[in-house]
């Protein structure tokens, strides 16, 4: 058995070096997995500005060459080239993300589902805009479902897809499985200062991400609370909105890291934020916070309402500036609270969102079945 895989940027477009990215991040944990389960070979297929074969110890990658970077014919180039290899007996077919899906193939497939990535609210200021942002969002649902019921089974990283998918189209023909997204343990949790507080905003600097919330926020908190720190940790198209914002205050540190050095990074801060504006399944961001021991603020958006009770593991708030502030404010105030839900936030990821229970979860996925036929009703 053989396994196959379908995304449009795993390594990045010229070959050299893994792309950064939370669907990067997942292909490369599940491999192991994979091979575990038993298949001998692992292959993945991307797009890529020119053609590479890329052999390492656990995987390969097919770069194929297309002027597309990404859309349904790139997805047709990257599946053509898996069908010249794939045994339809034996192997299985993995789409890295539902996006990718392009017809149905008589070979066990699974689609990976990342969260729901319409749901970015717009400013609008007449109703033609209105009905036009309408439609579109319309249009991105109606072609999830085609895409959807072209695979076996899909795993879904949140309940929120899945209750949107029962909503909208009730005689759903697609396998669901939820299995949430995860996160590594530290080998012990760092020791949390009373003192003088660090805040952490680690994220890819993008607007969605709450780049500029975040921003707008960080300089009313700055200015009402001076004793605390600021780490804002990545890289983005928004990076330079966000220095102009904040890089003047001395309590502000702008840094980067790798993704594998995500608890690092958070080990010795005491408060993370997660301010999501919309996209956003069971966000790895989220789970690495509170599996270092942070107290988490996060916004009531996608799979982030499967992590975080209100007020028990974390504090979870509108996508608005106030309500964001508000949040940070008690926090940095009361440190009965925070202490608390530090602990409540490890605990939570060592019993239900650990790398461990993510592994069990997804063997047992691979090894229920084979190449036939999964699809079942859904009422």
């Amino acid at each position: 058995m053989r396994a196959h895989i379908l995304y449009i940027n795993f390594l990045k477009p010229d070959g050299e070096g893994i792309s950064i990215g939370g669907v990067q991040t997942y292909i490369s944990n599940l491999i192991p997995v994979l091979k575990d389960a038993g298949y001998a070979t692992v292959t993945i297929y991307q797009r890529a500005t020119k053609k590479f074969h890329k052999v390492f110890d656990d995987y390969d990658v097919y770069g194929i060459v297309h002027p597309d970077t990404y859309g349904p014919k790139v997805s047709k180039a990257l599946l053509d080239k898996a069908l010249t290899q794939i045994d339809m007996d034996h192997d299985l077919l993995l789409y890295g993300c539902e996006t990718v899906i392009y017809r149905k193939v008589p070979c066990r497939t699974i689609a990976i589902q990342h969260g729901i990535s319409w749901d970015i609210a717009h400013d609008v200021c007449s109703q033609q805009r209105y009905i036009r942002h309408y439609i579109g969002k319309c249009w991105m649902a109606w072609k999830t479902i085609q895409r959807i019921n072209k695979v076996d089974q899909l795993v879904c990283v949140d309940h929120n897809f899945v209750n949107w998918h029962r909503a909208i189209s009730p005689y759903a023909k697609t396998k669901h499985i939820v299995i949430p997204n995860f996160s590594a343990l530290p080998p012990q949790l760092f020791h949390k200062s009373n003192d003088d507080i660090q805040i952490i905003f680690a994220r890819r600097f993008f607007p969605h991400r709450g780049t500029r919330l975040f921003a707008d926020v960080a300089q009313r908190l700055i200015k009402t609370h001076p004793h605390i720190n600021i780490t804002i940790a990545g890289s983005g198209p928004d990076e330079a909105y966000m220095r102009k914002k904040l890089e003047s205050f001395d309590n502000v540190k702008f840094t980067t890291y790798k993704s594998q050095d995500s608890l690092k990074i958070h080990a010795d801060k005491d408060i993370a934020v997660i301010p999501t504006l919309g996209s956003e399944g069971t966000s790895l961001s989220l789970l690495e916070a509170m599996a270092s021991g942070c107290a988490v603020v996060c916004t009531n958006v996608g799979g982030m309402t499967n992590i975080i009770l209100d007020g028990y593991n974390g504090l979870i708030v509108n996508p608005d500036e106030n309500a964001l502030y508000d949040a940070l404010h008690k926090l940095i105030e009361d440190t009965s609270l925070r202490n608390t839900l530090q602990s409540r936030a490890y605990d939570i990821v060592k019993n239900a969102f650990s790398l461990t229970i993510w592994q069990e979860k997804w063997s047992k996925v691979l090894k229920e079945g084979n190449h036939t036929n999964h699809t079942i009703p859904i009422l």
